[in-house]
């Protein structure tokens, strides 16, 4: 077979160097409230490229992932993104978890050329809020259900599902947190709405009961609440505590395996915003989630989301790498931008021009739906989104 292919390059004048294709992925592997993003991310990344070389999809050159941990920190995510820059030299780069690190490291591939794919950092509008002269490329992709997007979809849950008006908003304090409650309260004010009360908590806090008291004491009849894993888990134990049963909606780190663990009995019944649920109705979901078993963990996937939007991130880069048959991060860059062939192994949807020169967020508002947590995992939430998913979502 490898004689063939030799040839084939040979009698068509391609002749394409054995060479790697080094591709960087970062986020946080360790870091408080994080790794199961991290984990996900680095997870997701490997299952594609073992499936990447054991097929030889990309002009027959090795995938090479780089791995970085930045440890949920922006002084050390700036630092690793430097080296994944200047030192290792990769084409493209995918991951991170945290907006506050995002935040700090972005900019620098943007300066060096170099295409960033984000796969799990919801938060702002980083693909458009860069600073750049008109006409001039935009480096910087996402392949995540940005915040907006899941807001939308919560109080879709709420009120247009529920018709629960008198919500209350719960966030941490981290530039997450914040964001998730300015798009709460963006949503809220266009639907001619106030939250009965808006309260915060920090990472690391174990007890919001008093947070939660003056909730209840203010009418609410639901929970809008933006935080991370750990404490979403934390919110759920306090409202245990306090024998208060009330509906709570959440971004999608409560779809991660550290909130169903820490909130145990008290998670059940908390819905969340997804772009994934794991399946056994067949299919590339189906494929996807066994080979994560297999290569990665037993115990399946810490973030179903991180994995598979990292994964899928890494599949349209391959569609571009394939498109432009090119190695250097600039043409890489307009590739991406003009991908024109719907993907085919992608498992949150089948993408069809994910990226335009003037649109880098792949992921739309159809791609979005409500989870649940029920007997300690997390499925679809309702029958109808069950139904799509095995259909297969059809990309933008």
């Amino acid at each position: 077979m490898r004689v063939l292919f030799v040839l084939f390059c040979l009698a068509s004048g391609l002749v394409f160097a054995e060479e790697e294709i080094r591709i960087g992925v970062i986020g946080p592997f360790t870091g408080q409230s994080s790794a199961d993003m991290g984990e996900s991310i680095r997870g997701g990344a490997r299952v594609f490229a073992e499936e990447a070389n054991q097929l030889s999809m990309i002009l027959g050159k090795k995938i090479v992932l780089v791995e970085k941990d930045d440890e949920a920190k922006p002084a050390v995510g700036l630092e690793r993104a430097k080296e994944l820059i200047e030192k290792d030299k990769v084409v493209a780069v995918v991951g991170f978890a945290n907006f506050g690190v995002l935040m700090q490291a972005a900019p620098l591939f943007q300066q060096a050329k170099v295409p960033l794919i984000v796969s799990a950092s919801a938060g702002g509008d980083i693909t458009r809020q860069l600073k750049i002269p008109p006409g001039t490329p935009n480096f910087i992709f996402r392949v995540v259900a940005r915040d907006s997007l899941q807001t939308q979809a919560m109080f879709k849950d709420l009120v247009d599902r529920h018709k629960i008006t008198k919500i209350a908003i719960l966030h941490d304090n981290t530039p997450y947190g914040e964001g998730g409650k300015a798009n709460a309260l963006a949503d809220m004010k266009q639907r001619k709405l106030q939250p009965v009360a808006v309260e915060h908590f920090k990472v690391g806090e174990t007890d919001m009961t008093a947070q939660l008291a003056r909730a209840r004491s203010a009418g609410a009849e639901a929970i809008a609440l933006y935080g991370l894993a750990a404490e979403d888990a934390m919110v759920m134990r306090s409202l245990a505590k306090m024998e208060w049963t009330v509906p709570v909606v959440a971004t999608w780190t409560a779809s991660q395996r550290s909130f169903i663990e820490l909130g145990g009995a008290a998670a059940e019944g908390v819905r969340t915003t997804v772009t994934f649920v794991g399946n056994e109705h067949g299919g590339v979901s189906l494929e996807f989630s066994r080979n994560y078993r297999r290569l990665i963990s037993s115990r399946g996937m810490a973030s179903g989301v991180a994995a598979a939007q990292t994964y899928d991130a890494l599949r349209l880069l391959y569609l571009a790498l394939n498109l432009c048959h090119c190695s250097k991060s600039e043409d890489i860059q307009k590739a991406l931008e003009n991908i024109d062939q719907p993907s085919r192994s992608t498992v949150i949807t089948r993408f069809k021009n994910p990226f335009s020169p003037t649109e880098h967020e792949a992921i739309s508002s159809n791609m979005v739906f409500m989870g649940e947590i029920r007997k300690g995992k997390i499925v679809y939430a309702y029958k109808d989104d069950e139904q799509a998913a095995m259909l297969a979502r059809q990309g933008k």
